[in-house]
This record gives structure tokens, C-alpha cells and sequence, in this order.
């Protein structure tokens, strides 16, 4: 009797599965005809996902929301797709009655859905789906060969007129070594629409611009980002000389890149622009007129490194990089109070003063105790009225050190990155030891290490354990302070984040562009423009102890940074590979401090005694509207100021009283010029040398001689001239 029930029930077991394969080969013979029989048949990672990634259903404005849509949550992107497993089964299937399941009726709007129609019932999509919950919705073989990555081709190509395209295919990777075309399940998006655009099949095609573009594909929680180039220029003698003849290592990457586009770089700047560029890239302040004399006089080779040399040497490089590091630091005295700010401000200047190495910068930072008001170091802690919590300094960290936005993955795993909500936890767990202590100062604390302090992973509801980003256990004694070790992996030359996110961010002050921008955010899906330079640069700077002063002589010896800001026929268009200067609007404290050194007025700035100049303010709060309007950091938040140009701006030069003062003063640069008896003409030259770094063009002097002959008040009028060079383009910008 167990026999023959044995062997009926074998029986009817294979006649359902023989029922089902005719099934699917109705609705889906292509899947039918490229799948075997075997249990592992289907899966739900890579059969049924990626239907909904495709569909958008799990995307953030969808149920792949942190909260879910109307009741339903999905993971991002398929990112955990047990659960998506679970909640599928539970909420939109009908194994009682598969055709009635929503998963299948609401996509269709067979009911209603808010998300709207997602795909046709003659589809593909659909078929698979009623198949799948027709055979028992199943998850499949959990050992099945998990899928590893996807692979992308193409490689990379530049297309070359308006309308060419190319079709990308999609192959998903296997732990056993198989490959699958999952190209029609494949989401693919552009990051520049205006040069690339992918179709919903992968097909990419030139839309007009040129330049790069990332096309991001995603599959079964998987994603690649290829990059496809396009040019609607033709390749010209002026074009590929510049390639051919450059020795500099880095003209030789941005001539290559250039190359490819078809794009012709422009000149190189003319001494007074040069001469200019350096003083506000380096200091942060104007030449004096006698110094761009000086400067145009020479004969001397290489006189334009010997500048950066003398530049570099000048306490007010150490002022200016104070003030940049401070933004990224977010030196506030909301965070800090008055004493931390002023302390923080005392230490950053101080490390910059003796060219202090950006490894040992960093591990003081991040390995720093003590008292806020007397060691500078430990307001990197300092978090309003308590210090930072193991989260908020994992994610500053990430911005500031390894140039990672990692914030998202607190909540979910990043969806257009590798790093998983372990991987955030694992980082935050680093600094989790670390206390606050108050002292006798009112508003200061004393960090401590408390060696048992842990921060829980809500993933798993345990203590996360510390590992080096992305990487190994920090393996050491039970309760030994980690910040050291994770601060030595981090800036060791070999590591892969620091160097990079540092060169980067030199890159981006000399050259008003990051090779990675924004600075914070390298990512797959967000790729250098220049891979294999921005690899050199690294090297470079890691080569050289990590000495800043070197990178920025290295790359200020460059022509790709002594290009005029003058656009030719082909690079007019280009904003990021560099064929051309892109002039950097002043900051705001440059710019108060520029009008000051013109005017020979200082600024003052109640109590703060220590600042003579805005850029030395250790306090961005300092009420100053000059400064709020034209953009000044507010730090709350790590990111790049603001380089608008805005009514706002020019409203307030008009009226502000505190300039107009400055340029009516009995005592200003330009009255005393006026009573020692310049000439019209000599004031001329001193007011284009003081301001622009030049002298007037002829045409200039000529109709501003004009000018202040006819005039009934010469002082009024040699008031306005300044006033209208200060209020220029030419003057607000760094070209």
C-alpha cells in the first residue's frame, strides 16, 4: 500500500510539474526554453526582483520609501529581497487563487493603483509573475549560485554625431561562474541626459552635447556604471598638437581626455593673470600694485614657479587654508561655543603655519582627548552643547576624510554604492568609545575614552562590530582605544580612500572643479572625469608624505592650471575637463578683505581682536552682512560654498554703507594718491594695478581721461571708477 501511494504520488508530482512547464512555455516560451527542470528553477533574487526594480515599484518614491507606500514596504532596490520575499507572499499574492493576486492586478490596474499602470498583462513581466505565484510563489534554493555582479558592454567608446547610438548588454555573473542576459530586466539611466540617453531596452544615443556620461544599470539589487562619451566637434591639427607636446604628467591626462572630444585648450594666461590667479589661490589676497610690477619686470626662468614658492611661504596661505578647513570642519560656535571655536581656529592655523602633513592632520583629529578650550583637536567632536555621536562622526568622517557620502546607508544599504547598513554601523562602531567629561570651564567638555561603549546595529539589534571601512575586524585588545588603528589603516599610502579624497580636494581649490564632484561623493555612479589622474594625484601626494605644498606646486606648474580663463571655438561649452581656467568667484571674506587691502582700510571686528581680516575670523557667525550675502559658509552641513552671483549682491554694493565709507575716507589709498598730486593718469595705473592686476587697456584710459576731465568733482568721479572695478566681474572673480 505505502508503494503504490509512493509511487501515485511521484506520479502526480511530475504530471504538475509537466502542467506548469507547458504553462510557462504558453505565456513565456522564451523562459521557458532557456530554463531546466530542476528545483532551483526558480529564484526569487533573480527571476521576480529585479520585475519590480524594473517596474520602479521599490524605488524611493514607491514602497522602497524608508516608510513604505499605503502599508507596503519593499526594500531599495531590492537590497534585501528575503524580506521582499516575505511581505510579497504575505500581502499581494493569492496562492489560493493566483490570477487574483494584486501583485498581478494592481500593476495592470485590474484595480486601482496609485502608483499607476506598471506593465501590460500581454507582457513578459506579467507572465513571469503568474507563473512564478501559480507555482507556489517560491524563494528558491537559498544555496542556489548567487549572483556576484553585473557586466556591462560595450566598454568605453565616444560617438561621434548627434543620433549614433550603441546597444548595451546586460550580463548577470553567477558564484558558479554562469552568465545570463538579463538586458530586458536591466533599469538604465544617464547621468548627463544632454550628451547620453539610455532607452528602457539600453540602447544609448548621442543627444548633442559632449562630453561623459555615466549610464547607471541596475539588476537584482546589483549595479554597474559604464561610461560612453560623445563629441560633436571635429578632430583639427589644433586639437592634437597640444596632446602630442605635453611633459607635464598631469597635461598629459587632460590633453588625452581633451583629444578625445576633439576639444582645443585654450592659451596659456598672460603674467598679470597668472600673477593674480596665484595671490588669491594661495593667500587668498591681491598682489600689490608694486608687486605685479615687479612681477612684469622679470626676465627670470621660471619665474611663475618661484611665485608659488614665495606664495606658499606667506602666513597668509596658512590664514586661507585655516578658513578652508574650517568650512569642512564646520568651526561653529553653535557646535564648539566661543572657547572651542577660538581653540579649534588657534590648532587649525598652527598645523597649517608649520605645513604639518595631512596624515598626521588627520589622525590628530580623529584620535584626539582631552579639553575642547586647550586642545584645538578635540572640537572635531563638538556637536552643540555635547559631542557628536558615534553616527554623526562616522558620517563626517566619511565626507571629510574618505570623501564618501555614507549618511543614506545608516537607514537601508546604499542603493547606488557597496556599502551596506553593516558596513555604516562597522564605522560608527569605531568611535562609540568616545565621552564627554565637563570641566570648570562653562560650555567646554574633555573627551575620554570609555572602553566599553558600543553602538547597536538596528539590522541585527547588537553591539556593531568596529572594522576599517569596508574591510577587516579592528583586531585589538578588549576595551583599547580603535580611533588610532582605524586613523593609521586610513592614512597609510596604500589606502584607498584617503589620498584620493585629499588630492581631490586640492583639485578642487586650484582648479575650481573636483575631479570627483562634489568633493564628498565618490561612488561607482558618480566616477572621476579623469580616472587615471586623479590616481596620479593621489600618488603624488601619498609619495610625498602627504606634504600639500607639494601637490599644489604640482599642479600649479601645469599648463591645465596656467590655461587663460579665454574660450576658443571648441571649449566654450567645457565646465569639467579643464581645456580651459574657470574663474572662481572670491569667497566671501576674500572679497570683504580684497576691498579693504584696495581702499588701505581694515576692517574691525568687535570682539574678536584677533582678526585683522575677515579670512581670520574663527567665527563664522560674526555679524556681518557683507559676508552672509555674498555666501559665506553657514556650516551647518559639509558641502562646497555657494559661487552665485545674485541681485541681492548688487543691491547691497550699491547701498552699503560700510564700502561707501571705505572708498569716500579722507584717509583711503585713493585720497592720499589725490593729495600727493598723481596725475589722472597715474591714479589710473595705480587703481588697474591695485585691483586687476594690470594695467588699463588704451581704449579704457582714453574714455576714463574723458571722463574725469569733464567732471565737476574729480574725487567724486575717481570714487565711482573704483567703485564700478570693485562692483566688476573682472574683480569678483579669480581668472
Amino acid at each position: 500500500m505505502y508503494n503504490q501511494a509512493s509511487r501515485r504520488f511521484t506520479f502526480m508530482h511530475a504530471l504538475s510539474w509537466q502542467l506548469l512547464l507547458a504553462t510557462i512555455a504558453a505565456v513565456c516560451p522564451a523562459w521557458a526554453q532557456s530554463a531546466d527542470t530542476t528545483a532551483r528553477r526558480w529564484s526569487f533574487p533573480t527571476h521576480i526582483a529585479p520585475i519590480l526594480t524594473f517596474g520602479g515599484c521599490n524605488q524611493s518614491a514607491c514602497h522602497g520609501s524608508p516608510v513604505g507606500k499605503n502599508g507596503f514596504k519593499l526594500s531599495l532596490y531590492a537590497s534585501d529581497p528575503e524580506s521582499d520575499h516575505k511581505v510579497l507572499v504575505s500581502k499581494r499574492v493569492n496562492l489560493a487563487a493566483p490570477d487574483e493576486s494584486l501583485l498581478l492586478k494592481k500593476p495592470t490596474m485590474q484595480v486601482p493603483h496609485g502608483g499607476g499602470p506598471r506593465f501590460k498583462k500581454d507582457s513578459q513581466n506579467f507572465a513571469t509573475l503568474q507563473a512564478w505565484i501559480r507555482a507556489g510563489a517560491p524563494y528558491g534554493d537559498k544555496d542556489a549560485p548567487a549572483l556576484i555582479r553585473i557586466e556591462v558592454s560595450p566598454g568605453y567608446r565616444v560617438l561621434s554625431a548627434k543620433g549614433e547610438a550603441i546597444q548595451l548588454k546586460v550580463d548577470a555573473i553567477f558564484s558558479d561562474g554562469k552568465r545570463e542576459d538579463v538586458t530586458g530586466l536591466s533599469v538604465f539611466s544617464s547621468n548627463d541626459d544632454g550628451v547620453i540617453k539610455v532607452s528602457a531596452s539600453g540602447r544609448a544615443t548621442a543627444e548633442g552635447g559632449t562630453g561623459d556620461a555615466a549610464v547607471l544599470v541596475r539588476y537584482a539589487g546589483k549595479f554597474a556604471a559604464p561610461v560612453y562619451g560623445a563629441t560633436m566637434l571635429k578632430r583639427s591639427t589644433n586639437t592634437i598638437a597640444p596632446a602630442a607636446a605635453a611633459t607635464h604628467p598631469i597635461d598629459r591626462e587632460v590633453y588625452g581626455k581633451l583629444n578625445q572630444f576633439h576639444i582645443a585648450p585654450s592659451e596659456l594666461s598672460t603674467d598679470e593673470e597668472f600673477h593674480r590667479r596665484a595671490y588669491l589661490d594661495l593667500t587668498g589676497t591681491l598682489p600689490s600694485a608694486a608687486d605685479v610690477r615687479q612681477f612684469l619686470a622679470s626676465n627670470a626662468p621660471g619665474k611663475r614657479m618661484l611665485l608659488v614658492d614665495q606664495l606658499l611661504e606667506k602666513p597668509e596661505y596658512a590664514d586661507l587654508q585655516t578658513l578652508v578647513w574650517a568650512d569642512r570642519l564646520r568651526s561653529d560656535v553653535r557646535f564648539h561655543r566661543v572657547g572651542g571655536v577660538r581653540s579649534y581656529y588657534r590648532w587649525l592655523k598652527e598645523e597649517f603655519l608649520v605645513n604639518r602633513p595631512l596624515d598626521g592632520f588627520a589622525r590628530a583629529l580623529l584620535s584626539a582627548t582631552g579639553p575642547s578650550f586647550t586642545n584645538g583637536a578635540a572640537n572635531y567632536w563638538g556637536n552643540y552643547d555635547k559631542i557628536s555621536t558615534p553616527i554623526e562622526t562616522a558620517i563626517q568622517t566619511g565626507q571629510v576624510f574618505l570623501g564618501v557620502r555614507i549618511s543614506c546607508a545608516q537607514c537601508h544599504n546604499h542603493p547606488f554604492e557597496k556599502w551596506t547598513q553593516n558596513d555604516f554601523y562597522s564605522l560608527a562602531a569605531v568611535f562609540s568609545q568616545v565621552v564627554e567629561f565637563g570641566t570648570k570651564q562653562t560650555q567646554e567638555f574633555d573627551l575620554r575614552i570609555e572602553p566599553t561603549r558600543a553602538v547597536i546595529n538596528p539590522a541585527t539589534k547588537r553591539a556593531a562590530e568596529p572594522r576599517y571601512f569596508g574591510g577587516d575586524v579592528i583586531d585589538l585588545a578588549p576595551g583599547e582605544d580603535r580611533r588610532p588603528a582605524f586613523a593609521k589603516w586610513l592614512t597609510a599610502p596604500e589606502n584607498p580612500f584617503f589620498a584620493r579624497a585629499m588630492a581631490n580636494q586640492i583639485w578642487r581649490h586650484m582648479m575650481g572643479r573636483g575631479l570627483v564632484q562634489p568633493v564628498d561623493d565618490f561612488r561607482e555612479t558618480n566616477p572621476p572625469t579623469h580616472p587615471a589622474l586623479l590616481d596620479l594625484l593621489a600618488r603624488e601626494l601619498a609619495s610625498h608624505k602627504f606634504d600639500q605644498k607639494h601637490l599644489i606646486r604640482f599642479i600649479a606648474a601645469s599648463r591645465a592650471y596656467q590655461h587663460s580663463t579665454r574660450s576658443n571655438q571648441t571649449n566654450a561649452l567645457d565646465f569639467k575637463y579643464y581645456s580651459r581656467a574657470y574663474p572662481k568667484r572670491m569667497m566671501a571674506e576674500v572679497y570683504m578683505d580684497a576691498i579693504a587691502q584696495v581702499t588701505n582700510l581694515e576692517n574691525k571686528f568687535a570682539n574678536w581682536s584677533e582678526a585683522r581680516r575677515a579670512v581670520q575670523l574663527p567665527d563664522n557667525r560674526y555679524n556681518a552682512y557683507f559676508l552672509d550675502v555674498f555666501e559665506r559658509s553657514n556650516r551647518l552641513v559639509i558641502c562646497d560654498r555657494e559661487e552665485n552671483v545674485t541681485v541681492s549682491q548688487a543691491l547691497h554694493f550699491v547701498n552699503s554703507p560700510d564700502v561707501q565709507a571705505k572708498l569716500a575716507s579722507p584717509d583711503s589709498r585713493l585720497a592720499r594718491w589725490i593729495a600727493a598730486g598723481k596725475s589722472d593718469a597715474e591714479i589710473l595705473d595705480e587703481l588697474f594695478l591695485a585691483t586687476l592686476s594690470r594695467h588699463p587697456a588704451a581704449q579704457e584710459k582714453d574714455r576714463l581721461l574723458t571722463r574725469i576731465s569733464q567732471a565737476k568733482d574729480r574725487k567724486e568721479l575717481l570714487e565711482d571708477v573704483l567703485w564700478a572695478i570693485l562692483n566688476s566681474r573682472e574683480f569678483i572673480f579669480n581668472h
